[in-house]
Protein backbone atom coordinates (compact mmCIF):
# COMPACT_ATOMS: atom_id res chain seq x y z
CA UNK A 1 0.00 0.00 0.00
CA UNK A 2 1.35 3.41 -0.94
CA UNK A 3 -0.12 6.90 -0.44
CA UNK A 4 1.55 10.02 -1.86
CA UNK A 5 5.04 8.67 -1.38
CA UNK A 6 4.30 7.10 2.00
CA UNK A 7 5.38 3.46 1.92
CA UNK A 8 2.96 1.77 4.32
CA UNK A 9 4.06 -1.67 3.14
CA UNK A 10 7.37 -1.12 4.97
CA UNK A 11 5.76 -0.38 8.34
CA UNK A 12 7.37 -2.10 11.38
CA UNK A 13 5.51 -4.65 13.53
CA UNK A 14 2.61 -2.95 15.30
CA UNK A 15 3.89 -4.02 18.72
CA UNK A 16 7.02 -1.83 18.48
CA UNK A 17 5.48 1.65 18.26
CA UNK A 18 2.53 0.59 20.43
CA UNK A 19 4.65 -0.40 23.43
CA UNK A 20 6.19 3.08 23.48
CA UNK A 21 2.85 4.82 22.94
CA UNK A 22 0.97 2.87 25.61
CA UNK A 23 3.63 3.47 28.27
CA UNK A 24 3.67 7.25 27.91
CA UNK A 25 0.42 7.84 29.87
CA UNK A 26 1.95 5.98 32.84
CA UNK A 27 4.76 8.55 32.98
CA UNK A 28 2.19 11.37 32.87
CA UNK A 29 0.18 9.74 35.65
CA UNK A 30 3.31 9.45 37.81
CA UNK A 31 4.12 13.12 37.17
CA UNK A 32 0.57 14.07 38.15
CA UNK A 33 0.87 12.06 41.36
CA UNK A 34 4.13 13.84 42.22
CA UNK A 35 2.48 17.23 41.74
CA UNK A 36 -0.57 16.17 43.74
CA UNK A 37 1.32 14.86 46.76
CA UNK A 38 4.29 17.22 46.89
CA UNK A 39 2.72 20.44 45.62
CA UNK A 40 4.85 23.53 45.92
CA UNK A 41 8.01 21.59 46.84
CA UNK A 42 8.42 20.74 43.16
CA UNK A 43 8.67 24.41 42.18
CA UNK A 44 11.16 25.68 44.73
CA UNK A 45 14.18 25.43 42.41
CA UNK A 46 15.45 23.98 39.13
CA UNK A 47 17.82 21.86 41.20
CA UNK A 48 15.34 20.41 43.71
CA UNK A 49 15.54 16.59 43.47
CA UNK A 50 11.78 16.23 42.94
CA UNK A 51 11.79 18.94 40.25
CA UNK A 52 14.54 17.09 38.38
CA UNK A 53 12.59 13.86 38.63
CA UNK A 54 9.38 15.52 37.42
CA UNK A 55 11.19 17.14 34.48
CA UNK A 56 12.69 13.86 33.30
CA UNK A 57 9.41 12.02 33.74
CA UNK A 58 7.93 14.46 31.25
CA UNK A 59 10.88 14.69 28.84
CA UNK A 60 12.07 11.07 28.83
CA UNK A 61 9.00 9.19 30.04
CA UNK A 62 6.36 11.02 28.01
CA UNK A 63 7.74 13.11 25.13
CA UNK A 64 10.76 11.02 24.16
CA UNK A 65 8.89 7.75 24.72
CA UNK A 66 6.26 8.75 22.16
CA UNK A 67 8.81 10.26 19.78
CA UNK A 68 10.91 7.10 19.75
CA UNK A 69 7.86 5.01 18.89
CA UNK A 70 6.94 7.51 16.17
CA UNK A 71 10.40 7.33 14.62
CA UNK A 72 10.28 3.54 14.48
CA UNK A 73 7.04 3.95 12.53
CA UNK A 74 7.94 6.94 10.35
CA UNK A 75 11.47 6.05 9.27
CA UNK A 76 10.49 3.11 7.04
CA UNK A 77 7.08 4.52 6.12
CA UNK A 78 7.99 8.14 5.31
CA UNK A 79 11.71 7.90 4.55
CA UNK A 80 11.31 4.58 2.71
CA UNK A 81 14.26 3.07 4.57
CA UNK A 82 13.55 0.12 6.90
CA UNK A 83 15.27 0.15 10.28
CA UNK A 84 17.79 -2.68 10.52
CA UNK A 85 17.15 -5.31 13.19
CA UNK A 86 13.93 -3.50 14.01
CA UNK A 87 12.93 -6.04 16.66
CA UNK A 88 15.73 -4.63 18.79
CA UNK A 89 13.12 -1.97 19.43
CA UNK A 90 11.66 -4.25 22.10
CA UNK A 91 15.04 -4.30 23.88
CA UNK A 92 15.32 -0.53 23.51
CA UNK A 93 11.86 -0.18 25.06
CA UNK A 94 12.69 -2.35 28.09
CA UNK A 95 16.03 -0.60 28.64
CA UNK A 96 14.55 2.86 28.18
CA UNK A 97 11.69 2.24 30.62
CA UNK A 98 14.09 0.77 33.16
CA UNK A 99 16.52 3.65 32.70
CA UNK A 100 13.84 6.32 33.10
CA UNK A 101 12.46 4.67 36.24
CA UNK A 102 15.89 4.32 37.86
CA UNK A 103 17.00 7.83 36.85
CA UNK A 104 13.87 9.53 38.19
CA UNK A 105 13.90 7.43 41.36
CA UNK A 106 17.59 8.11 41.93
CA UNK A 107 17.19 11.85 41.36
CA UNK A 108 14.09 12.13 43.57
CA UNK A 109 15.59 10.08 46.41
CA UNK A 110 19.17 11.38 45.93
CA UNK A 111 20.51 7.83 45.62
CA UNK A 112 23.82 7.89 43.79
CA UNK A 113 24.06 4.16 43.12
CA UNK A 114 20.64 4.16 41.44
CA UNK A 115 21.59 7.14 39.24
CA UNK A 116 24.83 5.39 38.27
CA UNK A 117 22.95 2.32 37.01
CA UNK A 118 20.47 4.58 35.23
CA UNK A 119 23.38 6.10 33.31
CA UNK A 120 24.55 2.65 32.22
CA UNK A 121 21.10 1.46 31.13
CA UNK A 122 20.12 4.68 29.35
CA UNK A 123 23.44 4.82 27.50
CA UNK A 124 22.88 1.32 26.13
CA UNK A 125 19.27 2.13 25.19
CA UNK A 126 20.31 5.36 23.46
CA UNK A 127 22.96 3.63 21.34
CA UNK A 128 20.68 0.73 20.40
CA UNK A 129 18.09 3.25 19.26
CA UNK A 130 20.20 5.89 17.51
CA UNK A 131 22.62 3.65 15.58
CA UNK A 132 20.09 1.50 13.64
CA UNK A 133 17.61 4.32 13.21
CA UNK A 134 20.22 6.91 12.23
CA UNK A 135 21.74 4.46 9.73
CA UNK A 136 18.32 3.87 8.17
CA UNK A 137 17.70 7.61 7.83
CA UNK A 138 21.10 8.19 6.20
CA UNK A 139 20.28 5.45 3.68
CA UNK A 140 16.93 6.99 2.75
CA UNK A 141 16.46 6.98 -1.03
CA UNK A 142 15.46 10.65 -1.05
CA UNK A 143 16.03 13.54 1.34
CA UNK A 144 13.05 15.84 1.52
CA UNK A 145 12.60 18.35 4.34
CA UNK A 146 10.78 15.84 6.56
CA UNK A 147 13.54 13.23 6.30
CA UNK A 148 16.21 15.87 6.84
CA UNK A 149 14.30 17.13 9.87
CA UNK A 150 14.17 13.62 11.29
CA UNK A 151 17.95 13.34 10.83
CA UNK A 152 18.48 16.66 12.62
CA UNK A 153 16.22 15.56 15.48
CA UNK A 154 17.97 12.20 15.95
CA UNK A 155 21.39 13.90 15.90
CA UNK A 156 20.13 16.37 18.51
CA UNK A 157 18.83 13.48 20.63
CA UNK A 158 22.26 11.85 20.56
CA UNK A 159 24.06 15.08 21.51
CA UNK A 160 21.53 16.01 24.19
CA UNK A 161 21.66 12.44 25.53
CA UNK A 162 25.46 12.50 25.77
CA UNK A 163 25.37 15.85 27.56
CA UNK A 164 22.60 14.71 29.89
CA UNK A 165 24.28 11.41 30.77
CA UNK A 166 27.55 13.23 31.35
CA UNK A 167 25.79 15.70 33.64
CA UNK A 168 24.10 12.82 35.47
CA UNK A 169 27.55 11.73 36.64
CA UNK A 170 27.35 14.61 39.10
CA UNK A 171 24.37 12.88 40.72
CA UNK A 172 25.83 9.40 40.45
CA UNK A 173 28.74 9.84 42.81
CA UNK A 174 31.18 11.18 40.19
CA UNK A 175 32.37 14.63 39.25
CA UNK A 176 30.21 17.18 37.40
CA UNK A 177 31.73 17.79 33.94
CA UNK A 178 31.97 21.58 34.10
CA UNK A 179 30.15 24.83 34.94
CA UNK A 180 26.63 23.76 35.80
CA UNK A 181 24.74 26.78 34.36
CA UNK A 182 26.48 26.43 30.98
CA UNK A 183 26.04 22.68 30.71
CA UNK A 184 22.39 22.94 31.72
CA UNK A 185 21.75 25.66 29.14
CA UNK A 186 23.32 23.67 26.31
CA UNK A 187 21.59 20.45 27.33
CA UNK A 188 18.20 22.18 27.44
CA UNK A 189 18.75 24.00 24.14
CA UNK A 190 19.77 20.91 22.17
CA UNK A 191 17.13 18.67 23.77
CA UNK A 192 14.16 21.04 23.72
CA UNK A 193 14.72 22.92 20.48
CA UNK A 194 16.78 20.41 18.49
CA UNK A 195 15.26 17.08 19.51
CA UNK A 196 11.67 17.94 20.48
CA UNK A 197 11.30 21.02 18.27
CA UNK A 198 13.13 19.46 15.35
CA UNK A 199 10.95 16.35 15.29
CA UNK A 200 7.68 18.20 15.87
CA UNK A 201 8.36 20.53 12.93
CA UNK A 202 9.46 17.70 10.62
CA UNK A 203 6.53 15.45 11.52
CA UNK A 204 4.02 18.29 11.20
CA UNK A 205 5.02 18.84 7.57
CA UNK A 206 3.96 15.25 6.89
CA UNK A 207 0.94 14.63 9.11
CA UNK A 208 -0.88 17.98 8.92
CA UNK A 209 -1.44 17.76 5.15
CA UNK A 210 -2.09 14.00 5.34
CA UNK A 211 -4.56 13.87 8.25
CA UNK A 212 -6.21 17.29 7.96
CA UNK A 213 -5.97 17.99 4.20
CA UNK A 214 -4.16 21.24 4.98
CA UNK A 215 -2.14 23.15 2.44
CA UNK A 216 1.53 22.02 2.50
CA UNK A 217 4.14 24.64 3.32
CA UNK A 218 6.53 25.68 0.56
CA UNK A 219 9.95 23.96 0.46
CA UNK A 220 11.60 27.38 0.85
CA UNK A 221 9.74 28.02 4.12
CA UNK A 222 10.68 24.58 5.41
CA UNK A 223 14.35 25.10 4.55
CA UNK A 224 14.37 28.50 6.24
CA UNK A 225 12.88 27.01 9.40
CA UNK A 226 15.42 24.17 9.43
CA UNK A 227 18.31 26.54 8.74
CA UNK A 228 17.42 28.73 11.71
CA UNK A 229 16.92 25.63 13.85
CA UNK A 230 20.34 24.17 13.03
CA UNK A 231 22.12 27.47 13.65
CA UNK A 232 20.33 27.95 16.97
CA UNK A 233 21.21 24.45 18.15
CA UNK A 234 24.82 24.39 16.95
CA UNK A 235 25.73 27.76 18.48
CA UNK A 236 25.28 26.72 22.16
CA UNK A 237 27.25 23.53 21.50
CA UNK A 238 30.07 25.60 20.00
CA UNK A 239 29.97 27.94 23.02
CA UNK A 240 30.33 24.92 25.31
CA UNK A 241 33.27 23.66 23.26
CA UNK A 242 34.96 27.07 23.38
CA UNK A 243 34.40 27.27 27.13
CA UNK A 244 35.78 23.75 27.62
CA UNK A 245 39.06 24.82 26.01
CA UNK A 246 39.19 28.03 28.05
CA UNK A 247 38.49 30.40 25.14
CA UNK A 248 35.75 32.29 27.01
CA UNK A 249 37.50 32.91 30.31
CA UNK A 250 36.39 31.77 33.75
CA UNK A 251 32.98 33.48 33.93
CA UNK A 252 30.64 30.50 33.59
CA UNK A 253 27.52 32.64 34.03
CA UNK A 254 28.55 34.84 31.10
CA UNK A 255 29.22 31.76 28.97
CA UNK A 256 25.76 30.43 29.81
CA UNK A 257 24.22 33.75 28.78
CA UNK A 258 26.09 33.66 25.45
CA UNK A 259 24.88 30.09 24.88
CA UNK A 260 21.30 31.12 25.69
CA UNK A 261 21.51 34.08 23.30
CA UNK A 262 22.83 31.74 20.62
CA UNK A 263 19.60 29.76 20.68
CA UNK A 264 17.63 32.76 19.39
CA UNK A 265 17.49 31.56 15.73
CA UNK A 266 16.12 28.16 16.86
CA UNK A 267 13.67 29.86 19.20
CA UNK A 268 12.38 31.98 16.31
CA UNK A 269 12.05 28.87 14.11
CA UNK A 270 10.38 26.54 16.63
CA UNK A 271 8.25 28.96 18.66
CA UNK A 272 7.63 31.61 16.00
CA UNK A 273 7.96 30.73 12.34
CA UNK A 274 6.74 27.13 12.52
CA UNK A 275 3.60 27.69 14.63
CA UNK A 276 2.53 30.76 12.64
CA UNK A 277 2.92 29.10 9.22
CA UNK A 278 1.45 25.77 10.37
CA UNK A 279 -1.55 27.42 12.03
CA UNK A 280 -2.20 29.42 8.87
CA UNK A 281 -2.00 26.21 6.84
CA UNK A 282 -4.57 24.55 9.10
CA UNK A 283 -6.89 27.53 8.71
CA UNK A 284 -6.81 27.04 4.93
CA UNK A 285 -7.40 23.28 5.03
CA UNK A 286 -9.83 21.70 2.56
CA UNK A 287 -11.61 19.63 5.23
CA UNK A 288 -13.68 22.10 7.25
CA UNK A 289 -14.92 19.58 9.83
CA UNK A 290 -13.24 20.02 13.21
CA UNK A 291 -11.45 16.78 14.07
CA UNK A 292 -11.00 16.48 17.85
CA UNK A 293 -7.26 15.88 17.49
CA UNK A 294 -7.05 19.15 15.57
CA UNK A 295 -7.87 20.96 18.81
CA UNK A 296 -4.57 19.76 20.25
CA UNK A 297 -2.60 20.98 17.23
CA UNK A 298 -4.23 24.39 17.36
CA UNK A 299 -3.66 24.75 21.10
CA UNK A 300 -0.07 23.53 20.90
CA UNK A 301 0.78 25.87 18.02
CA UNK A 302 -0.85 28.82 19.79
CA UNK A 303 0.98 28.02 23.04
CA UNK A 304 4.30 28.09 21.17
CA UNK A 305 4.13 31.88 20.87
CA UNK A 306 3.84 32.66 24.63
CA UNK A 307 6.44 29.94 25.27
CA UNK A 308 8.90 31.88 23.14
CA UNK A 309 7.99 35.11 24.95
CA UNK A 310 8.51 33.46 28.34
CA UNK A 311 11.88 32.14 27.14
CA UNK A 312 12.96 35.72 26.43
CA UNK A 313 11.71 36.80 29.88
CA UNK A 314 13.65 33.94 31.48
CA UNK A 315 16.79 35.24 29.76
CA UNK A 316 16.24 38.91 30.61
CA UNK A 317 14.83 38.29 34.11
CA UNK A 318 16.78 35.27 35.41
CA UNK A 319 14.55 34.40 38.36
CA UNK A 320 13.49 30.82 39.15
CA UNK A 321 9.82 31.54 38.49
CA UNK A 322 10.39 32.45 34.82
CA UNK A 323 12.51 29.37 34.24
CA UNK A 324 9.92 27.10 35.83
CA UNK A 325 7.15 28.72 33.80
CA UNK A 326 9.16 28.18 30.62
CA UNK A 327 9.64 24.51 31.42
CA UNK A 328 5.94 24.04 32.15
CA UNK A 329 4.71 25.79 29.01
CA UNK A 330 7.29 24.16 26.75
CA UNK A 331 7.01 20.58 28.00
CA UNK A 332 3.36 20.19 29.02
CA UNK A 333 1.85 23.06 27.03
CA UNK A 334 3.41 23.35 23.56
CA UNK A 335 5.02 19.91 23.13
CA UNK A 336 2.67 18.03 25.46
CA UNK A 337 -0.45 19.23 23.64
CA UNK A 338 0.90 18.30 20.22
CA UNK A 339 2.18 14.87 21.33
CA UNK A 340 -1.12 14.11 23.09
CA UNK A 341 -3.07 15.05 19.98
CA UNK A 342 -0.77 12.98 17.76
CA UNK A 343 -1.40 9.88 19.88
CA UNK A 344 -5.17 10.22 19.49
CA UNK A 345 -4.77 10.38 15.70
CA UNK A 346 -1.88 8.02 14.95
CA UNK A 347 -2.83 5.08 17.20
CA UNK A 348 -6.31 4.69 15.61
CA UNK A 349 -4.67 4.98 12.18
CA UNK A 350 -2.14 2.23 12.98
CA UNK A 351 -4.79 -0.10 14.40
CA UNK A 352 -6.98 0.44 11.35
CA UNK A 353 -4.08 -0.09 8.94
CA UNK A 354 -2.75 -3.27 10.56
CA UNK A 355 -6.04 -4.93 11.49
CA UNK A 356 -8.77 -3.60 9.19
CA UNK A 357 -7.10 -2.44 5.97
CA UNK A 358 -6.45 -6.02 4.73
CA UNK A 359 -10.21 -6.68 4.99
CA UNK A 360 -11.30 -3.74 2.82
CA UNK A 361 -13.50 -5.01 0.00
CA UNK A 362 -14.14 -8.35 1.70
CA UNK A 363 -16.19 -7.39 4.76
CA UNK A 364 -17.50 -4.08 6.16
CA UNK A 365 -14.79 -2.29 8.14
CA UNK A 366 -15.07 0.71 10.48
CA UNK A 367 -13.57 4.08 9.64
CA UNK A 368 -10.50 5.32 11.45
CA UNK A 369 -12.54 8.06 13.16
CA UNK A 370 -15.02 5.57 14.59
CA UNK A 371 -12.32 3.63 16.48
CA UNK A 372 -12.02 6.37 19.09
CA UNK A 373 -15.13 8.28 20.25
CA UNK A 374 -14.74 11.96 19.48
CA UNK A 375 -16.11 12.95 22.88
CA UNK A 376 -13.32 11.03 24.63
CA UNK A 377 -10.68 12.97 22.71
CA UNK A 378 -12.43 16.26 23.52
CA UNK A 379 -12.54 15.31 27.20
CA UNK A 380 -8.80 14.64 27.15
CA UNK A 381 -8.24 17.98 25.46
CA UNK A 382 -10.29 19.83 28.08
CA UNK A 383 -8.43 18.17 30.94
CA UNK A 384 -5.03 18.82 29.38
CA UNK A 385 -5.78 22.47 28.67
CA UNK A 386 -7.17 22.97 32.19
CA UNK A 387 -4.00 21.46 33.68
CA UNK A 388 -1.82 23.81 31.62
CA UNK A 389 -3.78 26.85 32.81
CA UNK A 390 -3.79 25.67 36.43
CA UNK A 391 -0.04 25.07 36.30
CA UNK A 392 0.62 28.56 34.95
CA UNK A 393 -1.52 30.07 37.70
CA UNK A 394 0.16 27.92 40.35
CA UNK A 395 3.69 28.87 39.29
CA UNK A 396 2.80 32.55 38.95
CA UNK A 397 1.08 32.73 42.35
CA UNK A 398 3.14 30.18 44.27
CA UNK A 399 -0.08 28.78 45.74
CA UNK A 400 0.41 25.19 46.81
CA UNK A 401 -3.24 24.24 46.37
CA UNK A 402 -3.11 25.31 42.70
CA UNK A 403 -0.08 23.09 42.11
CA UNK A 404 -1.95 20.20 43.73
CA UNK A 405 -4.99 20.96 41.57
CA UNK A 406 -2.65 20.87 38.59
CA UNK A 407 -1.43 17.46 39.68
CA UNK A 408 -4.99 16.19 39.91
CA UNK A 409 -5.76 17.48 36.42
CA UNK A 410 -2.55 15.98 34.99
CA UNK A 411 -3.43 12.65 36.57
CA UNK A 412 -6.95 12.84 35.11
CA UNK A 413 -5.46 13.68 31.70
CA UNK A 414 -3.22 10.62 31.88
CA UNK A 415 -6.13 8.36 32.82
CA UNK A 416 -8.23 9.78 29.99
CA UNK A 417 -5.44 9.29 27.45
CA UNK A 418 -4.65 5.79 28.72
CA UNK A 419 -8.30 4.75 28.52
CA UNK A 420 -8.60 6.10 24.98
CA UNK A 421 -5.49 4.30 23.72
CA UNK A 422 -6.42 0.98 25.36
CA UNK A 423 -9.94 1.26 23.92
CA UNK A 424 -8.49 1.62 20.42
CA UNK A 425 -5.87 -1.11 20.82
CA UNK A 426 -8.53 -3.62 21.90
CA UNK A 427 -10.48 -3.08 18.67
CA UNK A 428 -10.39 -6.14 16.41
CA UNK A 429 -12.33 -7.25 13.32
Amino acid sequence: MQTEGIRLDQAPPLSIPLCFFLTAPLAVATAGALLLWNGWLLFLSHWHPLTLALTHLCTLGFLTMVMMGALYQMTPVVAGSPVGRVRLGHAVYVLWVGGVITLCWGLARVQRDVVYWAIVVLTLALLLFVIPLGTALLKAPSFDETVLGMCIAVAALLVAGIFGLWMAHGYGGMGFPGPRPLWLQVHLSVALLGWVGGLITAVSWQVIPMFYLAEPLSPAMKRMTQGLLVVGVLTPALVLTASYFGLLGDDSQRSAQIAALGTLPALIAVWGLHPITSFASLQRRRRRRIDASLLFWRAGLLLALPTGAVALCAYLLPTPKWGLLLGWLALWGWAGMIIHGMLTRIVPFLIWFHRFAPLVGEVPVPSTRSLLPDRWTRLGFGLHLASVVAGVMGIASGAGFLIQLTGLLVLATALSLGRSLIHVVLKRP
